[in-house]
Formats: C-alpha cells, structure tokens, sequence
C-alpha cells in the first residue's frame, strides 16, 4: 500500500490534500484495463490519523494489481 505523508498539526483529514491525489491517480491510470479480463482498477484514498493517506487499489487479479502499484509508486515517488 502507498502512503501519502503531509504536514498536519490538527490530524483531521483533508479533504483537498485527497481531492488533489485521487485527481492526480485518476488521470494516470483510469484508461487502463486489464489485458486479461478488460476491467479498470479501482482505487480509494484512506485517512490514517495523524497524517497520512493510504492508496487502496482494488483489481482483478493480482498481475493487473502488480501494474497499478508500479505505476502509483512512480507517480508518488
């Protein structure tokens, strides 16, 4: 799983730090489907108190699963 860490003295969520993310993932990998079952990713970001977000990927099968987390950590790194 990613972790996206920022600064947060109150350790509330942030709704535009996560608005921001989905937006930036959403654009690099919604186009791409499964060449085996033809099916898109789904993904989600979490809270984890005090500051920090998690990238859940959701797929198909563990090889399309595989791609996405690559592609996530390049885009994060």
């Amino acid at each position: 799983m990613h972790k996206i860490v920022f600064q947060n003295p109150d350790g509330r969520p942030k709704p535009a730090i996560a608005e921001t993310y989905t937006s930036i993932i959403s654009a690099n990998i919604s186009e791409i489907k499964c060449k085996t079952h033809g099916k898109s990713v789904v993904f989600k970001l979490v809270f984890n108190a005090p500051n920090i977000y998690l990238v859940e990927i959701t797929a198909c099968c563990d090889e399309f699963k595989a791609i996405i987390n690559d592609k996530v950590a390049q885009m994060l790194s």
